[in-house]
């Protein structure tokens, strides 16, 4: 028993080194980094990896983390930036202060993918409890997870 966890504990570590390797600034196609460096010309600390067939970027801007996927084409791919509460659309903060108002917002994420944003909302309510939601722009909660 103990063996076969370790075994699948190296297999996901293995896996996980596989698909995401940090690169050097000099390793990242120059048409990416122009193009990255004249829309976000405030990042700061970034960091670049090649996560399978795309390249990613992790970065801060006025504190607020962000990441971007680009082809190697240079299309962003994907987004993720990380907001706070009153960045929420209003559709958001309404069924929020409905439906959660027991609850206070821990941290906030949009999502850009394929051209529709979704919204990652984590809920804290006291020590222990925690709510993960995922909204579409209107509001609708597409997904609701205890942990």
């Amino acid at each position: 028993m103990m063996r076969s966890l370790k075994l699948a504990t190296l297999a996901i570590f293995a896996t996980a080194a596989m698909s995401a390797q940090d690169l050097k600034m000099d390793e990242v196609p120059s048409n990416l980094a122009d193009t990255f460096k004249k829309e976000y010309p405030q990042a700061t600390d970034v960091e670049w990896e090649m996560d399978m067939a795309n390249y990613k970027v992790e970065f801060d801007v006025n504190r607020m983390e962000h990441e971007l996927w680009y082809s190697k084409e240079g299309k962003v791919m994907k987004s993720e930036m990380e907001l706070t509460e009153t960045d929420l659309p209003a559709a958001i903060a309404s069924v929020l202060k409905s439906k959660y108002a027991d609850y206070k917002v821990d941290s906030v994420e949009v999502t850009e993918e394929n051209g529709a944003k979704t919204y990652e909302v984590d809920l804290e309510k006291g020590w222990n409890e925690e709510l993960d939601l995922v909204f579409s722009a209107n509001g609708e909660v597409l997904s609701e997870m205890k942990d």
